[in-house]
C-alpha cells in the first residue's frame, strides 16, 4: 500500500539512500523536507566498514525513509534492519507532476472563465528531473564507491528544486493558493511498505 507525505509533521524528513560496494554499505542522507537557507539538502555520506557495518548502519536508517538500491537491501536484509518505509521514486515524481498539471489546468480554467482571464500572465514550470533507474545510476564526480548513491541524492535535490519552483508559481497567484494552502508545501513523497521479505 502506497501513502503520501505532504509535511514534515508526517515522519523524519531525511530520505536514507542506501546501496553497497564490494559488501560495504554506502549511505546518503536527503533532506527532502522545508529548504534551510546556506545549507545542502545533501546532507551526510558514509561508505561505512564492510567488517562491523551493522550498527552504524541501523543509526543511519532507523526511522527514515529509505531508498536503497538491490545491493542495498541485500545489505539490509542481512544486518537484518527493518525499513518500515520504502520511498517510491517514480511515484513521487508523478506526484509533483500530478499536481503541477492540476495547477495548469486551474489556470487555464481561470482564463477561460474569468472577465479578464486572458491578461492571467501564464505559469513557467520549471525543468523536472527525468525517471531515474537506481540501479544505473551513477555520477563520475567523487569517490567511486558512493557514485550510485550520490546520483540518487542529486536527483532528489533536483526534484526538490523543482518542487520549490511549482510552489512559487503556485502561492504567486491569488486563484491557486486555495490549491494547497497559503504556505509553501513540503516535497510531496509517496511511501510504500518495505521491500517483501525485509519488513518485521
Amino acid at each position: 500500500m502506497e501513502t503520501y507525505v505532504t509535511d514534515e509533521s508526517s515522519g523524519n524528513a531525511v530520505l536514507a539512500i542506501v546501496d553497497g560496494f564490494e559488501g560495504a554499505p554506502v549511505v546518503w542522507w536527503v533532506n527532502l523536507g522545508p529548504r534551510i537557507t546556506g545549507m545542502s539538502r545533501l546532507c551526510g555520506a558514509w561508505v561505512l566498514d564492510a567488517a562491523d557495518s551493522a550498527p552504524t548502519l541501523q543509526t543511519l536508517t532507523v526511522s527514515r525513509m529509505t531508498l536503497a538500491t538491490a545491493s542495498g537491501w541485500s545489505l539490509l536484509n542481512e544486518h537484518e534492519i527493518v525499513c518500515d518505509e520504502a520511498l517510491n521514486i517514480e511515484a513521487t515524481r508523478d506526484a509533483v507532476l500530478g499536481i503541477r498539471d492540476e495547477l495548469q489546468s486551474a489556470y487555464e480554467h481561470a482564463v477561460a472563465t474569468r472577465k479578464n482571464g486572458r491578461a492571467l500572465t501564464p505559469l513557467r514550470w520549471p525543468a523536472m528531473p527525468g525517471p531515474l533507474d537506481v540501479e544505473t545510476a551513477e555520477t563520475s564526480v567523487g569517490d567511486p564507491r558512493a557514485a550510485r548513491a550520490l546520483a540518487l541524492a542529486r536527483w532528489f535535490n533536483d526534484l526538490c528544486v523543482a518542487w520549490e519552483a511549482v510552489e512559487e508559481q503556485r502561492l504567486s497567484r491569488s486563484y491557486l493558493r486555495s490549491l494547497g494552502g497559503p504556505s509553501a508545501r513540503v516535497l510531496p513523497v509517496v511511501l510504500q511498505a518495505a521491500r517483501p521479505g525485509l519488513a518485521a
